[in-house]
């Protein structure tokens, strides 16, 4: 047996043990190869999983934009984050939609992720069979899972998971050793993972709670203020990093008229986090999925599984408070944290999604790190903690044996659960047509833009769920720039909800058709002026000019201050044109000297494919 010495503030110590050097290996090589099994294992819901929500903004804000200060620090989705948003630019200039490269990133993300877990486990806890338990609860946790198919949910939750467990590991080695290099790599690792969610900033509140109750000799106030006398220094910059992360985050929240829901709606939100989908989590739940779309689910575990868990969740905390000093503490940091760094920062979205935000698993994903460490500490003691239970658990080795197995079983049904849930075919087909069709469409062919089947991309995403933005990345670089900007043509083209290229109609808003014989509008001093039955509001329309010209000529289609060049050919013709406009009439002039021109129907609305 080996024995390390750790001297406290007070001048008093205490005698650390480690295990044999032979059982220590051990330990670490079980929890490789429990990483090995869950990275196995995760695989292949990730495989099953493509691209949904904002990963689409991701992709295209990172093929449209360079990669400067200014794409960087401008908030994604409302959030923050400009080391994912740098990892999502590297990405996604290697493969434009390409689902294969980011899977085996975010697994091998999820791998580091875990051994930074195992490690952080390993040092506080010490490396013993017991530590395993906690480990093996979090490498299958379902709380994570909904974030691991999700390319942005990954940067933001599981990328922040390394530097938390990192600079948890950093802190207790500090506050044993008294090494600077320690309380400086804390330092680092907290700001690392603030460049992928601000959140990590508000760690520090977690490590002063394990300062004061796992190492400074006094309870209550004194332990609070043994520990701010221990290192002020170290206190005042982690409460510096979380003023600083403050405000960061008023300066870059998105406008929104109310931030805070009202009482009801905070109970209801709260019941469905924690009551239902943590607590449920922590046993391996929720077992059942609520899919609104294909590609997404979100916690909705059945109501005999949540009378259940409470259950398990009370006893083990009327257990453990008995039998383990410090196990309350424990219980209600894991409590706190979840509130402070999960519900709290949600709050604002609870205003417009409701209550049922909190079905959302992947809001805990970046917790569950530290929710694991909890567990563990509420159970076993930490390394080196003298006289750590008040007596001896009942059946303790009984209870484990058969708890952490349920635990797993439950977690691998909620996994394959939320596999068989996943439908992601439908736009890996969409994404694939349309790149064949784009493929061989030369550039002088006009692409008009129009939105992404709603079955496909949920109406949120507003101006990135058209054509132009979420297919434009597959097609070369000139047409691109017609799907974002087409001309005025007879030839009009625009994608159908299968992803293939059609010819195109208008789906007006209004109708303007001549009321008199001839059916033409009136040309007067090279110019027809066309009234319309609506002042319609300014926005982007696309037009129909149904006309007949006797010989070619050249035109100005001028609508509410926009003026369009037009090229009108000899005979009956269509000619599509996008304009961004609005206003009670229109005028076509500058014709040609010579030209008759007649005006029969103008149709103003939005793109669709032709009917055949």
């Amino acid at each position: 047996m080996t024995q390390m010495v750790r001297r406290l503030g007070n001048g008093g110590r205490r005698l650390v043990r480690f295990r044999s050097l032979g059982a220590s290996r051990a330990v670490l090589l079980v929890g490789v190869v429990l990483i090995a099994a869950q990275i196995a294992g995760r695989a292949g819901v990730v495989a099953k999983s493509f691209f949904t929500g904002d990963d689409y903004i991701l992709l295209v804000r990172a093929t449209e934009q360079n990669l400067d200060w200014g794409y960087l620090f401008t908030p994604h989705a409302g959030r923050w984050m400009p080391g994912g948003l740098g990892l999502a630019w590297l990405l996604a200039r290697a493969g434009t939609y390409h689902w294969a490269l980011v899977a085996g990133v975010i697994l091998a993300i999820q791998a580091l992720a875990s051994l930074a877990v195992l490690r952080m486990l390993t040092v506080v806890l010490g490396r013993r069979p017991a530590t395993l338990l906690p480990f093996a609860v979090y490498l299958v946790s379902p709380l994570a899972l909904a974030a691991l198919t999700w390319w942005s949910a990954a940067l933001t939750t599981v990328v922040p998971q390394i530097a938390v467990a990192m600079a948890v590991t950093s802190h207790v080695l500090y506050q044993r050793d008294g090494r600077r290099v320690h309380a400086v790599a804390a330092i680092l690792w907290i700001l690392t993972g603030m460049l992928f969610s601000l959140g990590v900033a508000l760690l520090p509140l977690l490590l002063f709670g394990l300062t004061a109750v796992w190492f400074t000799e006094g309870r209550g106030m004194s332990a609070v203020r043994q520990a701010l006398r221990a290192a002020p220094v170290l206190w005042t910059v982690y409460t510096s990093i979380m003023l600083a992360a403050g405000g960061v985050h008023l300066a870059t929240r998105p406008p929104q008229a109310e931030w805070l829901p009202g009482p009801a709606a905070v109970a209801g939100f709260l019941w469905r986090l924690i009551g239902q989908t943590l607590v449920t989590g922590l046993v391996g739940g929720p077992v059942r999925w609520y899919f609104a779309r294909s590609d997404y689910g979100v916690a909705l575990p059945p109501a005999a599984l949540v009378v259940a868990a409470w259950v398990v969740v009370a006893l083990a905390v009327v257990i453990t408070v008995r039998a383990r000093r410090h196990a309350a503490a424990a219980w209600l940091l894991l409590l706190g944290y979840v509130i402070v760094t999960v519900a709290v920062p949600t709050l604002p979205d609870v205003v417009q999604a409701g209550e049922f935000r909190g079905a959302r698993s992947e809001l805990l994903a970046g917790a569950v790190p530290v929710i694991t460490l909890l567990l563990g500490l509420a159970f076993l003691p930490l390394m080196g903690e003298e006289q750590p239970y008040l007596r001896r658990l009942p059946l303790g080795r009984v209870l484990a044996g058969v708890t952490v197995p349920a635990v797993v079983a439950l977690a691998a049904w909620s996994t394959s659960a939320y596999a068989s849930g996943l439908r992601t075919q439908p736009m890996r087909d969409y994404l694939a047509t349309a790149a064949r069709e784009l493929a061989r469409t030369p550039s002088s062919v006009q692409i008009y833009d129009t939105a992404v089947p709603g079955r496909l991309l949920s109406a949120w995403l507003g101006e990135y769920r058209s054509t132009a933005r979420i297919l434009g990345p597959l097609a070369g670089p000139d047409l691109r720039d017609v799907m974002r900007h087409p001309g005025p043509t007879a030839d009009a083209m625009v994608f159908d909800a299968t992803g293939r290229l059609r010819p195109m109609a208008v789906s007006a808003v209004v109708v303007a058709t001549p009321k008199a014989k001839p059916v033409c509008y009136p040309l007067s001093g090279g110019r027809v002026d066309v009234p319309l039955s609506y002042d319609l509001p300014r926005r982007k329309y696309t037009v129909a000019l149904s006309y007949t010209a006797t010989r070619e000529a050249l035109a100005v289609f001028a609508y509410g201050g926009a003026r369009v060049p037009i090229n009108l050919a000899k005979g009956a013709h269509v000619l599509y044109l996008q304009v961004v406009a609005g206003g009670p009439a229109l005028r076509i002039d500058g014709l040609s000297p010579g030209a008759g021109l007649c005006v029969s129907a103008v149709r103003i609305g939005a793109p669709v494919p032709r009917v055949p």
